[in-house]
């Protein structure tokens, strides 16, 4: 039989390790000098295991500042592929949310301006957390802004696991007539940065959708801010074909 090549060697030990918890979650991995006299590795052969656990999920690469650990066990990042307006409204597969705050607030104007409503409004916030596939890492933070008379949707049988959107279009009797979506970037909250498992001025890509109801009004605001390496957003637009009637000649 051939031996199993020394960077598969040096993926699997490491991977042993941060399951065991010798690497927690959070730490970073000894530089890349020191696993190399450690595993007695050169430079190529380390970075080439280290990739491997890059690309299951258990640990981010950064140039200069080292490997972090991110799961304790290996995960997928989640592809968000969209081919039809219903699959912009939220993420495939199984979810669950954690909840970290609930409260009655008032947009400010930084709130105002970043969700596009006036100065003083009401909303129900929800702060939480959303996990795919048992995954001990979270995906990303989500923020609910939702109006006030709608906050009794906390009380829904599968508040953490079905979208928002439709527990308030079940429990209320609302209909989603319009989604708008954005997409753009900035730094996590410094407040979030913990509960993300990411660095201090870590970057996120943000998700904002905004959901209009029967009247026309925004009811609900999402915003979910997505770690580096954490989220891919890709979507498929194909061109609708006109009938084109011809006529017999004569």
């Amino acid at each position: 039989m051939k031996s199993i090549p020394l960077h598969l060697q040096i993926s699997n030990d490491i991977r042993q390790k941060i399951i065991d918890g010798i690497f927690a979650l959070g730490t970073r991995l000894p530089t890349e000098e020191e696993l190399c006299i450690a595993y007695q590795a050169s430079r190529p052969t380390l970075r080439q295991a280290l990739t491997t656990l890059s690309q299951e999920g258990l640990i981010m690469r950064r140039p200069r500042t080292g490997s972090t650990v991110l799961a304790s066990q290996p995960q997928t990042v989640l592809s968000h592929s969209v081919r039809s307006v219903n699959e912009l409204l939220d993420y495939p597969g199984t979810m669950v949310r954690e909840i970290l705050e609930m409260s009655y607030i008032k947009a400010d104007q930084t709130l105002a301006d970043q969700i596009h409503c006036p100065v003083n409004m009401g909303w129900f916030r929800i702060v939480s957390l959303r996990f795919q596939n048992q995954s001990t890492v979270p995906l990303c933070l989500t923020t609910y802004y939702i109006l006030p008379k709608y906050a009794g949707v906390v009380k829904h049988k599968k508040h953490l696991t079905i979208p928002i959107s439709e527990q308030i279009v079940e429990m209320f009797d609302e209909v989603i007539q319009r989604a708008k979506v954005e997409i753009y970037s900035e730094q996590i909250p410094k407040e979030y940065i913990k509960p993300l498992m990411v660095k201090e001025h870590a970057s996120a890509l943000v998700v904002m959708r905004s959901y209009l109801g029967i009247d026309q009004e925004v009811f609900q605001v999402t915003t979910s801010h997505h770690p580096d390496e954490r989220y891919r957003y890709s979507f498929e637009l194909i061109r609708e074909q006109k009938n084109i009637s011809t006529r017999p000649k004569k």
